[in-house]
C-alpha cells in the first residue's frame, strides 16, 4: 500500500511537472502581450469554485515562483561566483539555495503587495483576506515576466563582456518599462482612470516599492 501510495504521488507530481513545461510558458507569453485582459481573466477565474479556477494558467502565486526559480536557474547555469556575506543575517537569508530562492520570492511579493494595496486604495475598499486576494493575484501575474527580465539583465550586467553589458542594460531599461505599461494597463483594467493617471500612480508607486525594499536589504545585509 505504501508504494503504490508513492507511485500515485510520484504519477500526480511528474503530471504537475510537464503541465508547467506547457502552460508556463503559455502564461507567461500572455501576461507579456496582454496584461489589461490577464487581470480581467484573474478576477473571473477568482469567481470559480477552487477546483475550476486557472485551468488555462498556472496559479498567480505558483506562477512568480516559478518565475524565480527560472531566474536562479539562468545564474547557475551562467556560473556566476556567489557574493560575500558578511552577516549571520545575511547568512540566513542568502546563506543557501532555499533561502535565497525564499528571499526573492518574499522582495518580489513585496511589489505585488503594495501595488494590489494600492489599487484596494484607489477603489476605497476595505482591506481584508476577501479584498485583497484578486488585486494581489493580477500582481502576483505581472511581477513574474519582471522577476525574469530583470533578473537576466542584471546578469548580463554582472558577467559585463563586450555585448553583454549594452544588452544587459537594454534589458534591464526594457524590463522596467514593461513592467510599468502592464501595471499601468492591468489598472485601468480595475480602475477608472486614464492613461497619464495610471502611469504617475504606478510609477510612483514602483518607485517607492524600489526604494523600501532597497533600503530595508541593506539594512538587513550590508
Amino acid at each position: 500500500m505504501d508504494l503504490m501510495r508513492i507511485l500515485r504521488s510520484l504519477e500526480e507530481f511528474l503530471y504537475e511537472l510537464v503541465g508547467w513545461l506547457v502552460f508556463y510558458p503559455r502564461t507567461f507569453w500572455r501576461v507579456m502581450r496582454h496584461p489589461a485582459a490577464i487581470a480581467r481573466y484573474t478576477q473571473l477565474e477568482l469567481e470559480q469554485v477552487p477546483e475550476r479556477q486557472f485551468t488555462e494558467t498556472i496559479s498567480p502565486v505558483l506562477m512568480l515562483i516559478l518565475s524565480v526559480v527560472l531566474a536562479h536557474a539562468l545564474e547557475m547555469l551562467a556560473r556566476i561566483p556567489a557574493a560575500d556575506i558578511p552577516t549571520p543575517l545575511a547568512q540566513l537569508l542568502l546563506g543557501s539555495e532555499q533561502a535565497l530562492l525564499l528571499t526573492r520570492s518574499v522582495v518580489f511579493c513585496g511589489y505585488a503587495l503594495i501595488a494590489a494595496l494600492s489599487v484596494l486604495r484607489q477603489q476605497r475598499r476595505p482591506i481584508t483576506r476577501e479584498t485583497l486576494r484578486t488585486p494581489f493575484s493580477i500582481q502576483a501575474f505581472l511581477v513574474s515576466p519582471f522577476v525574469v527580465l530583470l533578473s537576466a539583465g542584471l546578469l548580463l550586467l554582472r558577467i559585463g563582456g563586450t555585448w553583454e553589458h549594452p544588452a544587459g542594460i537594454g534589458l534591464t531599461v526594457f524590463a522596467c518599462a514593461w513592467y510599468l505599461w502592464a501595471r499601468a494597463s492591468a489598472y485601468r483594467a480595475m480602475v477608472d482612470i486614464g492613461w497619464g493617471g495610471a502611469m504617475a500612480w504606478v510609477s510612483g508607486a514602483f518607485l517607492l516599492t524600489s526604494a523600501l525594499l532597497f533600503a530595508l536589504m541593506s539594512l538587513l545585509v550590508p
